[in-house]
């Protein structure tokens, strides 16, 4: 005769009360639920991706996590490249001044990050975030972030990484083709972990921070993860 094993009604309970407890928390807004949003590029679509009450992403909540937890981070003077609105409030709290710039978008300046308009040794702390992969002449804007950042300044970097080298062509120019090799239309490379070394030529120290430094609990519960965004670099300049 076959026996049925019942589970008993306090652990089938218990299962259900943990599957029901929320158990995402953005660490920007406090937002707690079930799960994040749906979000993401169209080609990069993902779940349990975007903060359905702030907006912001796994690169987002990991920046907020990493800059949270480092020392020595002088926000007297914070210049924003391409402000993301996800982070400029809190940016903007903690900068005693605040400048955000962009090229194309809504910011509080026009400014090239290749040729900026600032004087030398000017600010305290740079945060630019997904960036540099648009930008062709990365050295030049590396020279800019180093002329007007003062001795012991930082720059808060992130760009996507999917690979070890580094690979760009600038002869590809055509939008299909840079969705085809860089994985967006506007992007003219995809970095590797050696943007370290375009940081390090330049003068600066760099350290790299990951997503999986956090532990896995707090990683998920966080959503801190994505392919090509689990790192955040602190370059900081010789004092």
């Amino acid at each position: 005769m076959l026996k049925v094993f019942r589970r008993p009604a306090e652990a089938t309970f218990g299962r259900i009360r943990d599957r029901l407890h929320p158990n995402r928390q953005c660490p920007i807004c406090d937002w707690t639920g079930y799960a994040f949003s749906k979000g993401g590029a169209p080609n990069k679509s993902r779940f349990d991706c975007r903060c359905p009450n702030c907006g912001a992403v796994e690169r987002h909540r990991l920046a907020f996590m990493v800059a949270e937890k480092l020392d020595g981070l002088d926000y007297s003077d914070v210049l924003h490249v391409a402000p993301e609105k996800e982070l400029s409030n809190y940016l903007r709290s903690k900068a005693t001044n605040y400048l955000s710039i962009d090229l194309y978008s809504q910011a509080m300046a026009r400014m090239d990050i290749t040729a900026l308009e600032l004087p030398d040794q000017s600010q305290s702390l740079i945060w630019i975030s997904h960036v540099l992969e648009h930008v062709e002449n990365d050295a030049a804007a590396i020279a800019e972030m180093s002329r007007v950042l003062r001795p012991g300044g930082t720059v808060i970097a992130q760009v996507p990484i999917w690979r070890q080298s580094t690979y760009e062509d600038f002869s590809i120019t055509d939008p299909n083709d840079r969705l085809e090799h860089f994985y967006q239309t506007d992007h003219v490379r995809l970095y590797g972990i050696d943007v370290v070394d375009r940081f390090c030529s330049r003068g600066f120290e760099a350290e790299v921070h990951r997503a999986q430094d956090f532990g896995p609990e707090r990683l998920v519960r966080h959503g801190l993860s994505f392919v090509s965004t689990n790192e955040v670099f602190r370059f900081r300049k010789a004092a």
